[in-house]
């Protein structure tokens, strides 16, 4: 069984240990970052480059495939 007043006292030491840590620390040197501006970088928009085989490679591992096509069943919404 857990005793609860030793708990106690243990988080209470804990808690006052992390606070003598951050009393001797200085928060007035620390940089502080913001956003200004938000943009979207995006990539330059450029043909797309396709393995040739990656088609075949996918049919081949396809359950079932039909004219170059993958066959699925279709579903009902529920």
């Amino acid at each position: 069984m857990v005793d609860r007043e030793k708990v106690e006292r243990e988080a209470e030491e804990i808690v006052k240990r992390f606070s003598e840590v951050l009393e001797r620390y200085s928060f007035e040197d620390v940089e502080e970052y913001y956003i200004l501006e938000s943009k979207n970088v995006l990539r330059e928009d450029s043909e797309p480059s396709v393995d040739p085989s990656f088609r075949e490679e996918v049919l081949k591992i396809a359950p079932k495939t039909r004219d170059g096509y993958i066959v699925v069943e279709k579903s009902k919404w529920e």
